[in-house]
């Protein structure tokens, strides 16, 4: 009789897997089905269709070691090792890379909504979340990979890299909870071994994942362990040891006089970037919540802020910033879940949105931040649905 029903319990997850699986995929078909002719476009040039060495004519291992560098340094190794094999099965044809790039956004919202149901599940949030974590999971992981602030990040064949980072950001993460959850000592370490393994290939996908060390921990204090006074000493040095190791590695190796070099041919100064950048966040943010068509653009001209007051909405951008996070901080013990939401937004923005020299704004940056924001729009809508129907009236509006 158990036996009977594990099984029929087990047919039913599987199911209900599938059923997302293949509903992702047919609704993501439908949104990006008409991009797999796209055209060369910016960067496609200088990273694929230029660059030698990742023009495979052979599967050796000096052709795929060469495919690793970029302008004589290795550079992201796993994405231009995937340009590569996309130019040895089919040279410059857009197609093959459309659809790697389409496959990899499908997988990364599967494992996305199988992270999301598994993290719902999780003691902390069980009591609220538990009996709808399937229903939140899809909703969310839909909301997200049908984005449009997504469509540059999957369209434009050369941000594979930030994809390419998130897929394997997702999964690091999803085979950490199942290592965090496992009672079996093997399946426990096997867990952990994968979950190191794509946080490496992450690493050699995108620079920005270097975030995912502190992303994990953030999830496991807030999610996992609840934050408690007796947690956050004991995660102390968790923070403190490997903070001051890359204080030390940046004082002895970083060369910050040549980072500063690259703000010569910027149209701004570092003091510049940092009051802007608050400014762009937000602008993210309203993105995410109001994504029309004559707000996106694949180059954003963003007025630079000179002073606290020069635009006018510098400070109350970094205002809304500080107050977000300072909310999200105070929420953590009562709102677990919507707190790690939010600081995981600005947490993993914190690389491309600091003093380091690039471009202003570009909407494929939010491909990482915004995995689990979307969870919050999927707990108002079932919030929703669940009081219109306790009412007639309200029901048949809803529906």
């Amino acid at each position: 009789m158990n036996l009977s029903l594990d099984t029929a319990e087990t047919l039913s997850v599987s199911r209900r897997c599938t059923f997302a699986a293949v509903s992702l995929l047919l609704f993501l078909l439908l949104i990006y089905g008409n991009s797999f002719q796209g055209e060369w476009h910016f960067d496609d040039f200088d990273n694929i269709v230029a660059n030698q060495n990742i023009h495979l004519s052979s599967l050796s291992l000096q052709d795929i070691q060469k495919s690793f560098y970029f302008r004589g340094n290795i550079s992201r190794p796993i994405s231009y090792l995937s340009f590569a094999l996309n130019y040895y099965l089919g040279g410059t044809e857009v197609f093959g890379y459309h659809l790697v790039n389409f496959a990899v956004h499908w997988l990364t919202a599967f494992f996305l909504f199988l992270l999301i149901q598994r993290t719902l599940s999780l003691p902390l949030l069980r009591p609220s979340c538990g009996e709808a974590s399937y229903d939140i999971a899809l909703l969310a992981s839909v909301l997200w990979a049908a984005s449009p602030v997504q469509v540059t990040a999957v369209s434009m064949i050369v941000q594979r890299m930030a994809i390419l980072a998130g897929l394997f950001y997702v999964l690091c993460l999803y085979f950490y909870l199942l290592g965090r959850t496992e009672e079996s000592l093997r399946r426990k370490g096997l867990f952990f071994v994968l979950s190191g393994v794509f946080a490496l290939l992450a690493f050699g996908a995108k620079e920005n994942a270097a975030m995912l060390p502190a992303s994990l921990l953030l999830y496991d204090l807030v999610l996992i362990q609840g934050v408690t006074r007796r947690s956050l000493k004991k995660n102390l040095p968790l923070v403190a040891f490997p903070f001051l190791i890359l204080l030390a590695a940046s004082l002895f190796f970083v060369d910050f006089s040549t980072l500063m070099d690259g703000y010569r041919n910027r149209p701004f100064t570092l003091a510049e970037r940092l009051l802007t950048e608050p400014r762009v966040l937000v602008f993210y943010l309203s993105l995410l919540c109001y994504p029309i068509n004559d707000r996106l653009a694949l180059l954003h001209d963003v007025e630079i802020s000179r002073s606290l007051i020069d635009p006018w909405t510098t400070l109350p951008a970094i205002l809304a910033v500080v107050l977000l996070n300072a909310a999200a901080i105070l929420l953590v013990r009562r709102k677990p879940l919507v707190a790690f939401c939010i600081l995981f937004f600005f947490l993993n923005h914190v690389i491309e949105a600091s003093f380091i020299p690039l471009e202003i704004i570009f909407e494929h940056r939010n491909y990482v931040p915004s995995l689990f924001i979307f969870i919050l729009p999927a707990l108002l809508v079932l919030k929703a649905l669940e009081a219109a129907s306790r009412q007639r009236v309200l029901r048949i509006t809803s529906i």
